[in-house]
């Protein structure tokens, strides 16, 4: 009897199409104190991997993400991903009461999706104020490179970390808000962890780069601008948008919601 060569191939295909997996990224984590000048003065920052802010996470839409985390430091400690959309998979978020922190000396690997997601976002302690002492870093999806963007490819793609900062400990600053007193005025602006000095990105005049700003800081909105330059919003968190801007007003809601996450390219 003939066999059907198309038939099985056509069967194969399909088989490869529906067996195949989304990609995984891997990535460990140490999470410690150590001391850090962000303001000029010495202060006990929480580093991931001796970096403050801590490391960025690249990833394309639908990647699987395995981040383990080892908690170094003298108490719990517990990390929750803005803006990620944690579908049925709550336990993941890194919220009080539904994520256990991770005790002093013990690991915890967290399991993420971003599903069908693009944009730029962050990751932040979420327990005992430590988001005052750092912790923090950038994410960015990338969209798939079959799926078309609205915006040509930027020459150069960089994330922006900007949030106020205080030169009290995160434990000082734990203890107002204990005593039901609003946080005193910051003792200063950072941008990528650096203060008055300030930090730096290498451009070249008439090309177009993409900034991924984020607000980091604990209570405050800022005013992002570039002197002489005007700004393409290209992304609004994690939707594509093409509107002129010649200045970007980051909000802040402190522990209790998403801080907006946008990208932009000046010109």
């Amino acid at each position: 009897m003939p066999l059907n060569l198309a038939g099985i191939g056509i069967a194969v295909a399909l088989f490869a199409v529906v067996g195949a997996e989304d990609p995984y990224r891997f990535f460990n984590w140490n999470v410690t104190y150590g001391d850090i000048y962000p303001l000029g003065v010495r202060q006990q920052g929480i580093l991931i991997n001796g970096q403050f802010p801590g490391p960025d996470i690249h990833s394309v839409t639908n990647d699987n993400l395995i981040i383990n985390v080892f908690n170094s430091l003298t108490e719990p400690f517990l990390i929750s991903w803005n803006g990620i959309q944690q579908r049925r998979n709550s336990y993941e978020d890194g919220v009080y009461g539904t994520t256990c922190p991770i005790p002093p000396g013990k690991n915890f690997t967290y399991i993420l999706q971003v599903k069908d997601q693009i944009g730029s976002f962050y990751y932040f302690p979420s327990l005992a104020f430590h988001k005052a002492a750092g912790g923090f870093g950038g994410i960015r999806i990338l969209s798939r490179p079959r799926i078309p963007v609205p915006f040509p490819d930027p020459a150069g793609d960089y994330t922006v970390l900007i949030g106020d900062w205080y030169k009290s400990n995160h434990t000082a600053l734990q203890a107002i808000l204990d005593r039901g007193k609003k946080l005193p005025f910051p003792d200063g602006i950072l941008i990528n962890g650096r203060g008055p000095s300030g930090a730096s990105l290498t451009v070249e005049q008439g090309k177009t780069y993409r900034l991924r700003i984020s607000n980091v800081g604990l209570q405050n909105s800022l005013n992002f601008r570039i002197q002489n330059h005007k700004m393409t919003l290209v992304e609004v968190e994690g939707t594509h948008s093409l509107h002129w801007h010649s200045s970007l007003q980051q909000l802040c809601w402190p522990s209790l919601g998403p801080t907006p996450r946008w990208t932009y390219h000046p010109s």
